[in-house]
């Protein structure tokens, strides 16, 4: 619980920063375990944090990358350098990649949906896997 208030404070010192904060639900297809995500976007730069229940809590630092627009759909890529402190005992480093549609609900709110693979260290490793996303994103 500590570390859920802990990411929430940063999370809200962030948007001070940040011109985006994004809140998403996921589901890591793995463990077939359901969590939450929070992110922002500082100088171009992805930061999120990951809660999944009684599994993990992931500390990413990334880059997404514009591929294309479909109608008013925006169409993105993006890597990410992961940290993962798991529930369990063993926690390590990875790697991410993945890919979202985003859509303009209207000038500060998009609706994004994603997917992306997990690859980890070995110690990790029995949480490599896909994870999808639903979420919100506000521009300030």
């Amino acid at each position: 619980m500590k570390k859920i208030v802990i990411a929430a404070m940063l999370a809200i010192t962030a948007t001070a920063f940040a011109g985006e904060v994004s809140v998403s639900a996921l589901r890591d297809y793995n463990t077939k375990t359901d969590g939450f995500r929070v992110g922002t976007e500082v100088a171009g730069i992805s930061l999120t944090g990951t809660h999944l229940n009684k599994q993990y809590n992931r500390y990413a630092v990334g880059k997404d990358f514009s591929v294309t627009k479909v109608g008013p759909v925006e169409i993105a890529a993006g890597v990410a350098g992961v940290y993962q402190d798991s529930n369990h005992g063993k926690s390590g480093y990875g790697l991410s990649a993945g890919a979202n549609a985003t859509y303009a609900l209207n000038k500060t709110v998009d609706a994004v949906i994603g997917v992306e693979r997990f690859v980890g260290q070995a110690r990790i490793k029995s949480f490599d896997g896909n994870i999808a996303t639903v979420g919100l994103t506000a521009k300030f």
